[in-house]
């Protein structure tokens, strides 16, 4: 792995006038005289223009002129009078923060403009969905004069290919990813609790100055079929404990400033046939997408690749067996091989859901490689983060792309 600039890397303002350009451009193209950005709790676009987490933050980037950043959590605006926000001041992206209704201050941001962008509107992605229904009907009745248009997805496609700044820090991220991944291992023992393998992980990766997308790590065990958020922690309840016989497996959210990256822990305590079946389909299907992955080649030939690994075996798959990451919004198809399985009998299996649509890889693209393969509802997922290069790709992660036998 590239080593990234220092321990504690993190965004130039040459990136940020990057960013702003391709908006810029896309405005351009669309005849837009401004862009409103909504966050939302996947992909934090206003942070991404913005270069600033705050509550509820919405950018507005104008054709010409300096951009407005705005919240309704009124206290944010006096972070930055504090000793840290004082340090802070000569790298902030947007000096313009406004603090009040969003509603009014972004019809009074965007002033008589007459074509707008607006990115978050999006439907069933994370990417998109970032706006309540009632929040933008607030919006258009205050900007009655405006005519809206959704680029949520055209901006999200030139998000794809990421800048040599965004690359080493999607470097790094992975790179975090790998030492909260040797965390895990080292936490997952039996007689540990859930809770104990998910302490480490989020320490590592806080202590390394990176931070997880939310709504945080995935983290199941016994016999997993899939992973969620921790139940113990929404519904209360004692953690389990890990016993002789049980998987455990994560999905780990290595983030800095803002790039994801994605690693698919797996352990085993005490392995069986089932296990090592699953096990060898996973590997087998992360394999062949490393082979196929280069510039050049479309995103339907890398899952095609993925999923024939998946037959072949006999397994079926649910989750994507990749997807973008930073945005993430393409998704291979999901439920693979899974329907008139008699180890799903009596169960609400669905049809095969497509892919998100689809693309011809390049340079500078970045993935999570994440193949499940199941029998049943038990299931072995494996994979790490990959990015795109001139002459294939660059495998980022390690620990991750392989499931780990630990002794009874």
């Amino acid at each position: 792995m590239s080593q990234p600039r220092g321990p504690f890397p993190g965004l130039s303002l040459r990136e940020r006038d990057r960013r702003w350009a391709v908006v810029r451009e896309m405005m351009d193209a669309e005849d837009l005289s401004a862009v409103v950005a909504f966050g939302s709790t996947f992909d934090r676009t206003d942070v991404y223009l913005s270069g600033e987490a705050i509550p509820g933050g919405i950018v507005v980037l104008p054709r010409t002129g300096e951009p407005t950043l705005i919240t309704g959590v009124g206290a944010v605006a006096l972070l930055r009078f504090d000793d840290q926000g004082e340090r802070l001041a000569d790298s902030r992206w947007i000096s313009d923060l406004r603090t009040g209704p969003p509603p009014l201050l972004i019809a009074q941001a965007v002033g008589g403009r007459a074509r707008v962008g607006v990115i978050g509107l999006g439907g069933a992605s994370p990417f998109g969905g970032g706006i309540p229904h009632g929040a933008w009907e607030m919006i258009t009745s205050a900007t009655a004069e405006v005519e809206w248009v959704d680029i949520t997805l055209s901006f999200a496609r030139a998000r794809l290919v990421k800048s040599p700044e965004e690359q080493e820090l999607f470097r790094h991220a992975a790179e975090i990813g790998e030492h909260a991944s040797r965390a895990f291992l080292d936490a997952a023992r039996v007689g540990a609790r859930e809770s104990d393998v998910f302490a480490a992980v989020e320490a590592e990766i806080t202590r390394r100055g990176g931070h997880s997308a939310g709504p945080g790590m995935i983290l199941r065990s016994g016999n997993p079929a899939f992973g969620g958020p921790i139940e113990w922690g929404w519904a209360g309840g004692e953690p389990p404990i890990l016993r002789p016989g049980d998987a455990i497996g994560a999905e780990i959210f290595a983030c800095c400033a803002g790039l994801e990256t994605q690693q698919q822990m797996h352990v085993q305590f005490g392995s069986d046939d089932i296990h090592r079946r699953l096990a060898d389909a996973a590997r087998a299907a992360y394999q062949a997408g490393v082979a196929a992955t280069r510039p050049g080649v479309m995103f339907s030939d890398v899952y095609a690749a993925m999923h024939a690994e998946i037959v072949a075996a006999d397994v079926w798959s649910r989750p994507p067996v990749i997807q973008t990451v930073s945005p993430g919004l393409f998704n291979s198809p999901m439920w693979v091989n899974a329907q008139g399985r008699a180890d799903l009998d009596g169960y609400p299996i669905p049809g095969v859901i497509p892919a998100d649509g689809d693309f011809e890889l390049r340079a500078g693209m970045t993935f999570a490689f994440q193949p499940a393969a199941l029998l049943g509802l038990r299931q072995v997922c494996v994979g790490g983060a990959v990015l795109v290069t001139a002459d294939g790709c660059e495998e980022l992660n390690a620990l991750a792309t392989r499931s780990h036998v630990f002794d009874d």
